[in-house]
């Protein structure tokens, strides 16, 4: 990949690096090195590998390529069958990438190996490509590598993953390298391994010196597109600044309590740590007794309904284990903003209110049955965590993905926001799951006495999946460098800036045929309820680039629609809608690409129909 940087090199001090001066030299087309973007080695975790078709997959140390332990595939009914990992957070479309995977059969033949690419193309098609494809003999191991495999033009949806082309036999996986040029820009990263280390220093200054024509545009430390002497001054001065947080305890040499079964329980949950680096600073702010908020935000299940007591519920649970673990006294702080029958759409219009403006340090949030597919729900999802990873006290964000009992869930494309955000995931529906299949739990065990929600059992399985996430986090294999919010976004967060309006927000405001006040007390001051009197439409106006609809949604006829007019254009949005069970439910009325004045109009349908209009939000 070629960089294009203005290089410069001014005369350095010999008391600062004993460097010799170099006459100034100018460079086009830089060669960029390759990033190291995934080292999957399977020590600790799947490394975010999950199944395909009907496999299942398991790290283990049975087999080996790489330090102790790999990745084993089996179960397969079908040849596609095999472990895949979403790739779209560090590949995209027509760049080109190195791949390598190891893998191990030993099926007593040879067995034909491919390391594919799923993918979906620019007709919206699912699509196939091969990255690489060789033989394995039995019993050892063999590297399937591309070392310029290039993404087809117009890919979306990237998955990697590693099957057979006859056999069905099962097998191991180990080390799966992709390298190239990283999305993510990291100041003071010139080597482009995502690091910044004593590498990047000698890289900087090979560079400098025209001992190495490699750079990554990180090494441009005081960001003025030059890379000479003054970029070297202010990363070894990074460097000498002590930047990661101190933890108290040996979690090293943890050794986990429970039985067998139950750790492999906590094991299967932990679908990926995430960079660990603003936890661990959250870690070390209670252990020194700052004041420190764990807040909790998603259905009937945060909310503890299912629980015998609020005692007994996972967040009040986990935020108990935190508070004795890491707490001095009285100084860690909880906050539960569950509320049940409601979806992320929901939560991130809730947000600022409910979790915010406490000022959290750590937030949990847990909505992957309550939503459901489609853009509505993945969008406002994907804003819920861009805000809160945007608010000003920088909290650590963790996501929490369960299940039904017949596994619905929508961990699939929430992973993908995990992935893309470098956020940890603790899934519960693993651990259930994969505890079912296995015969170490049953659903009664889990569950409450129905398909969805977990009892007392359930509640303490999820704590327990929380505990072991804060045990790996902080060994130290685990330490993160800095936490930078990417600029990528997976499905879109332009929702991220949404705010619940007041009525003296609304720029001359007109009830019309609609009346102050609405059923629930939380949510009356500012809201609104179709009067059924007459059908003339609430107006105002209001700077931004789009509104949102918060408002009483079921499933009966009785719930109304109310056509969003902003600006001359129309959007109906309907309050009868499933899975809200009479409670909160949203969806957007507007949007623009660039703020400006919305003159906004709010009428009926049928004014007949019931529609309760809990708040109105503006998208900034």
């Amino acid at each position: 990949m070629n960089k294009k940087l203005k290089i410069g090199l001014s005369v350095l001090s010999s008391a600062i690096l004993c460097l010799t001066a170099v006459p100034s030299t100018a460079f086009n087309n830089i060669n960029s090195s390759a990033a190291n973007l995934l080292t999957a080695e399977f020590e600790t975790t799947n490394d975010s590998f999950s199944p395909r078709g009907g496999a299942k997959v398991q790290w283990t140390s049975d087999k080996a390529y790489s330090i102790d332990c790999s990745l084993f595939v089996s179960g397969r009914t079908d040849t596609w069958n095999g472990a895949s990992r979403d790739a779209s957070s560090i590949m995209k479309a027509g760049n080109t990438y190195k791949l390598s995977a190891a893998v191990y059969q030993e099926s007593g033949e040879d067995v034909e190996m491919k390391f594919s690419l799923q993918y979906t193309d620019s007709t919206g098609s699912t699509a196939y490509d091969a990255i690489a494809l060789d033989t394995a003999a039995s019993g050892e191991w063999l590297v399937l590598s591309n070392d310029a495999y290039t993404v087809p033009s117009g890919a979306s949806d990237l998955q990697i993953y590693l099957e057979t082309t006859e056999s069905l036999t099962d097998f191991y996986v180990d080390l799966v390298k992709v390298t190239g040029a990283p999305s993510t820009i990291k100041n003071g990263d010139s080597n482009g391994d995502l690091k910044i280390d004593d590498t990047d220093l000698t890289s900087i200054q090979d560079f400098v010196l025209g001992r190495s024509d490699e750079i990554e545009p990180g090494g441009d430390m005081n960001k003025d597109d030059v890379i000479n002497s003054a970029d070297i001054v202010l990363l070894r001065q990074y460097l000498m600044t002590p930047h990661t947080p101190v933890i108290e305890g040996n979690w090293d040499d943890y050794q986990e309590q429970d039985s067998p079964e139950r750790l492999q329980m906590l094991k299967d949950s932990l679908y990926r740590v995430g960079n660990t680096d603003r936890l661990r600073q959250k870690i070390v702010k209670a252990q020194s007794g700052e004041q420190v908020t764990v807040s909790y935000i998603g259905g009937s299940i945060t909310a503890g309904g299912s629980s015998s007591t609020p005692a007994k519920s996972y967040a009040e649970l986990s935020y108990n284990y935190f508070k004795e673990t890491f707490g001095c006294g009285s100084n860690v702080h909880y906050v539960n903003a569950g509320m049940a029958g409601t979806s992320s759409v929901v939560g991130n219009l809730r947000a600022d209110n409910d979790i915010l403006s406490k000022k959290s340090d750590i937030i949990f949030i847990e909505f992957a049955v309550n939503d459901q597919d489609g853009s509505r729900f993945q969008k406002s999802y994907e804003s819920l965590v861009k805000r809160c990873l945007m608010d000003e006290n920088e909290p650590a964000v963790v996501l929490i993905t369960l299940c039904t009992e017949t596994n619905g869930s929508c961990q699939p494309w929430m992973a993908k926001i995990a992935e893309n955000y470098d956020l940890p995931l603790i899934s519960g529906r693993d651990a259930i799951q994969n505890a079912m299949k296995n015969g170490t739990m049953t659903w009664a065990q889990y569950g409450s006495g129905d398909n969805i929600h977990p009892g007392d059992g359930g509640h303490q399985l999820i704590a327990d999946c929380i505990g072991y996430y804060y045990r790996r986090a902080l060994r130290s294999e685990n330490e993160s460098d800095e936490y930078t919010i990417p600029t990528s976004e997976v499905f879109g967060a332009e929702y991220s800036t949404a705010k619940l309006l007041t009525v003296n927000e609304m720029q001359g405001l007109s009830k019309g045929s609609w009346s102050s006040g609405t059923n629930n007390q939380q949510y009356s001051a500012n809201g609104f309820t179709n009067s059924k009197n007459g059908n003339d439409p609430l107006t105002f106006s209001v700077e931004g680039k789009g509104i949102m609809l918060l408002f009483q949604s079921n499933s009966n006829d009785t719930m109304g629609t109310v056509n969003v007019t902003v600006n001359g254009k129309t959007t109906p949005v309907s309050s009868k809608l499933q899975w809200t069970w009479g409670g909160l439910d949203g969806d957007l009325g507007y949007y623009q690409n660039t703020s400006g004045k919305l003159d906004v109009s709010l009428q009926m349908v049928d004014s007949s129909k019931t529609f309760v209009l809990y708040g109105i939000a503006v998208i900034e």
